[in-house]
């Protein structure tokens, strides 16, 4: 008799709650497009910290963990807001402050 796998299904909540502080996290989409938002604003409801994000061009997302202090590292090639916003702001003020290191892979 087999028993049934566990469901792989969990709240938005729920799987925030699984990323610890100091945890590394790679994440999909492209600067405004297809990002996991509800997560990343889940991490900042939850107060994460130090966390160390990995991906391609983030934008919106990177940004707002970093003004929400939750960012130790980013690892991507450029982390802007599209042409029509210009620059990361508060990414960019987390690394000219050295609340945040950049690890560029362009």
């Amino acid at each position: 008799m087999s028993v049934p796998a566990p469901s792989k299904i969990v709240s938005l909540a729920e799987l925030a709650a699984r990323i610890t502080d100091g945890t590394s996290i790679a994440v999909g989409g492209s600067f405004l497009h297809r990002g996991p938002f509800a997560l990343m604003r889940e991490l900042v409801r939850q107060n994460k910290r130090r966390l160390d994000i990995i991906k391609p061009s983030p934008g919106y997302d990177v940004d707002m963990l970093c003004r929400a202090g939750a960012v130790a590292k980013v690892r991507a090639g450029i982390v802007a807001m599209e042409g029509n916003f210009g620059l990361a702001r508060w990414f960019r003020q987390a690394i000219e402050r050295k609340e945040a290191r950049f690890e560029e892979h362009a």
